[in-house]
């Protein structure tokens, strides 16, 4: 089996929520590099170059028309897992067609945690789907 490197970006423009997820996912053994940016610009600009094994997608960054943003972002990187950050329930409802996850902001860390090194191990086949709502 390949070692594959194990990029993350987080995309949001919320400071606190960035820093809290960059220091969980630092301590995940198997994520070697975290960037942040925080337009949306940046990301499609970054999973551009670097195509990294999984996007933290606030929802907030998105915009209006976040579903053309996530069809541009597998466009260029499929094998990119995409986690989305959403603030409620409700916005889930189309989500779910467009992300290997979905979770709510201000979830548990131990649970954003199983998650993220759960989906480290997937395939990445578009059968994982996962929602979170702690």
């Amino acid at each position: 089996m390949n070692k594959q490197i194990s990029i993350v970006v987080i995309a949001t423009r919320s400071i606190p929520l960035a820093d809290g997820l960059e220091a969980l996912l630092k301590a995940i053994p198997q994520i070697e590099k975290v960037e942040i940016v925080r337009t949306m610009e940046h990301v499609v600009q970054r999973i551009e170059d670097i195509k990294p094994r999984i996007l933290l997608l606030d929802l907030a960054l998105a915009g209006k028309k976040p579903e053309a943003l996530l069809e541009q972002i597998i466009s260029l990187s499929p094998e990119t897992m995409r986690v989305l950050l959403v603030d409620d329930v409700q916005d889930i409802k189309w989500l779910p067609q467009l992300a290997e996850a979905v979770l709510i902001k201000g979830v548990s860390p131990s649970a954003v945690a199983a998650i993220l090194t759960n989906l480290l191990f997937v395939k990445g086949d578009g059968n994982e789907k996962i929602q979170s709502q702690e």
